[in-house]
């Protein structure tokens, strides 16, 4: 197999209003947008969507469509739910080998909020037998490739694992982390970044990430741009760091320069799955053609149509469709 992706699996219910009203925050830069709707009132939803997510199942998804071997190193309930999930990952021929059975735990649930009439979401998150994920360095090591998605629960001695597997073998890493990895800070994930060949985090994160690094003294201005945020963050060990900014685009930074793509048109109905599309088919992308610029290409087209449809998986895109669109996306070098 070529690939490894570990993390998530839940089952999504994609609940669609237009009775959210969003309040914009900017002086908060960690959480510039809210979504509120009336307390005590009872929200309809004139469409509900049943779909899988999850970001080792979301990525895994990518990778396949692409044509690269993925295999999907996650934990399900044993319930129908889980059962359901596997049956899905097969149907997308990737390999559910590695997939943990919980006897005692659901399979995770989320409930996606979508506001009709910007396509941002909110989700709520039942974690269930995701959170007792437990990743072993002698299973993972054979594989030329891991991304990592969110990691919960003992997240910590998952991350170990994962490390040794990188340190001891030929294994490439590429790493998404999670809120809880996030909020960590830059002292307790430095010694992986280290050995982290492609990170990939949205802007929110890498303020974050920023902000927990004491000796970096970043003013408002230099905190909020994503040129400064990737050269500051790049000293930290990663080879490629790249840095999302929703619909604005994304920025990537392998070399001197920092490399910038803007969005695509696609209308947005839904974000959810734009992180995991956007990140599996960068990495997918740099795998199959060794070259950055091309691989923020295929991030971008990717998420952009992801976006366009309800669901974490129903817009992904193969190869053939990806190469054929490449030359709608403009890459500048900062």
């Amino acid at each position: 197999m070529n690939i490894i992706t570990i993390g998530g699996a839940t089952r999504d219910i994609t609940f669609i209003t237009d009775k959210g009203r969003v309040i914009e925050t900017p002086e908060n830069l960690m959480e510039q947008s809210l979504l509120a709707f009336e307390y005590g009132a009872k929200i309809n939803s004139e469409e509900v969507f049943f779909n899988f997510g999850g970001g080792s199942c979301n990525t895994a998804a990518t990778f396949s469509k692409l044509g690269i071997s993925a295999a999907a190193n996650c934990r399900v309930g044993n319930d129908d739910d889980g059962k359901s999930m596997i049956k899905n990952l097969e149907k997308l021929g990737i390999n559910t080998n590695l997939i943990q059975s919980d006897e005692e735990r659901k399979t995770g649930f989320s409930l996606v909020v979508v506001n009709k009439k910007e396509g941002d979401r909110v989700i709520f998150v039942y974690k269930g037998a995701s959170d007792f994920l437990n990743v072993k360095e002698e299973e993972i090591k054979n594989t030329e490739w891991i991304y990592l998605t969110s990691l919960a629960g003992n997240w910590e001695e998952d991350l170990a694992e994962i490390n040794k597997a990188v340190e001891n073998g030929k294994v490439k890493l590429a790493w998404n982390p999670g809120a809880e990895q996030i909020s960590a800070g830059k002292n307790k994930l430095e010694k992986f970044f280290k050995n982290t060949e492609i990170l990939i985090i949205n802007k929110d994160e890498a303020i974050e990430l920023a902000a927990s690094d004491e000796k970096l003294k970043l003013d408002f201005n230099e905190i909020n741009n994503v040129e400064v945020l990737a050269k500051n963050i790049k000293k930290w060990g990663a080879k490629i760091v790249v840095i999302t900014d929703g619909s604005n685009g994304a920025y990537a930074h392998g070399g001197e320069k920092v490399l910038y793509a803007s969005a695509t048109l696609n209308k947005k109905i839904d974000s959810t799955g734009a992180g995991d599309s956007f990140g599996s088919a960068f990495t997918g992308g740099y795998i199959l053609t060794s070259d950055i610029e091309k691989a923020l290409k295929y991030g971008i087209i990717n998420s952009g149509s992801v976006v366009s449809e309800y669901g974490a998986q129903n817009g992904i895109l193969g190869r053939d469709e990806i190469e054929k669109r490449l030359d709608e996306v403009k890459v500048s070098w900062l």
